[in-house]
């Protein structure tokens, strides 16, 4: 959707990148969950509504009613805590594309194309698939042991920059703590800060972001299949904002490269190689 919103609205120079930028945060959740209803429901659905806000919107076009001032709040919320975190993978991506003063549009489908391999983005993803299993905190907790026994990745614990904690999970958590009374949950939200204690009594590992966001979206009713597109609907306000930066005092990315392999080789004659 990125790539071809521009063919379609090219941004011709860079005097265009606010628009640019302000078209793709309009039309991301229109993007999203417009192939989502029609990809799995065979449904076309109305891109517009009345909405004020972002978050709203894509649940409106989601669910295809208004939502909840409760859950348009959460969505907003966890928004605004996926839109920048400096220089991970995709937002490095999007500068040295950017580096070549490239448009926006091919800056950001770069970024988004960081984002397929499993390790950056998806691993709240990852985090339900895993916590949707356990039905009891101590199903969690017995099947957390064996994991950690087996030492399996655990997805949704520990981070890159962070040492002892990440100040986004306590805002998320809180979140979904609200959401789980809201709809009467029993056993995801227990099961989640059952993992969360385990975790950091055997490991010392702390929950960052993308943990309690995996309950959080569940209970507001959105597939786990979105939660990767919803991460890059938020990241894409970090990701334009480095793109502009870069362009205010650009030059080329261009780190260099240490060779690693074999010592100077005699050449062979093609006809003489085995």
């Amino acid at each position: 959707g990125c790539s071809m919103l521009g063919n379609l609205e090219m941004e011709h120079d860079f005097s265009m990148e606010q628009d640019a930028t302000d078209r793709l945060l309009a039309l991301f959740p229109a993007i999203i969950c417009y192939w989502y209803r029609f990809s799995h429901d065979g449904v076309r659905i109305e891109t517009e509504t009345d909405d004020d806000s972002i978050g709203s919107y894509f649940l409106h076009l989601l669910h295809d009613k208004k939502p909840s001032e409760l859950h348009a709040k959460v969505m907003n919320v966890s928004l605004i805590l996926y839109a920048e975190h400096e220089f991970n993978a995709s937002t490095f991506t999007a500068r040295v594309c950017a580096s070549t003063l490239s448009d926006m549009h091919s800056c950001v489908t770069g970024a988004i194309g960081s984002l397929r391999g499993p390790l950056h983005g998806g691993a709240n993803e990852a985090a339900m698939d895993m916590i949707e299993q356990w039905k009891t905190p101590e199903q969690a907790e017995t099947a957390i042991m064996g994991m950690l026994a087996r030492k399996d990745k655990i997805m949704g614990f520990g981070h890159a920059i962070y040492r002892e904690s990440d100040p986004r999970n306590v805002i998320i958590k809180g979140w979904s703590e609200k959401l789980a009374e809201s709809v009467g949950d029993t056993h995801l939200y227990p099961v989640s800060v059952r993992c969360e204690e385990v975790m950091w009594r055997e490991k010392k590992l702390f929950c960052n972001a993308d943990f309690f966001h995996a309950s959080t979206y569940n209970f507001m009713g959105i597939p786990t299949k979105l939660f990767t597109p919803i991460f890059v609907m938020s990241r894409l306000t970090g990701w334009a904002a480095h793109v502009m930066e870069q362009r205010q005092n650009n030059r080329i990315i261009r780190p260099s490269a240490d060779y690693t392999g074999p010592e100077t080789s005699q050449w062979v004659d093609i006809a003489e190689r085995g």
